[in-house]
């Protein structure tokens, strides 16, 4: 069975979930509000909407859990934004606070492939830390 195809919105609100859950077992209407920076009822439209995609399981007043095929997704989403961000930060050197918005953009549009190559090539400079600084115009 192939995963449902996710609005940019979607995916933000699942990887919220998924971080929230990583930290807590469970995330809150609230703390997904206040992790994303949104007020509540738009959360509770999100969380229903992955409700009805089998994402994630939702009651009124009730914690938001992961399912098992939203704690996949929201682990690949996760996975993408981390090498996405440490690549940008520890690569390309832009600031931890821009690698991680430019992160948030660039998870939407680039294959799972795409990121795993990425993903290569940031081992693989990390491995020879003379060519990392020869990207970022140090001497």
């Amino acid at each position: 069975m192939s995963q449902p195809v996710l609005s940019k919105s979607s995916e933000d609100y699942l990887e919220a979930i998924g971080h929230l859950v990583r930290l807590h077992g469970a995330a809150q209407i609230s703390d997904i509000a206040a992790f994303l920076k949104v007020k509540k009822p738009s959360v509770t439209s999100a969380v229903r909407l992955l409700a009805e995609l089998k994402l994630v399981e939702y009651t009124q007043y009730a914690p938001v859990r992961l399912t098992a095929k939203g704690k996949k997704m929201a682990d690949r989403i996760i996975h993408a934004h981390e090498t996405l961000q440490k690549f940008l930060h520890d690569v390309a050197g832009l600031s931890l606070e821009r690698s991680d918005a430019a992160a948030c953009l660039i998870e939407h549009v680039l294959t799972p492939e795409e990121i795993e190559r990425i993903g290569r090539v940031t081992r693989c400079l990390e491995a020879h830390p003379c060519m990392k600084g020869e990207l970022q115009g140090e001497e």
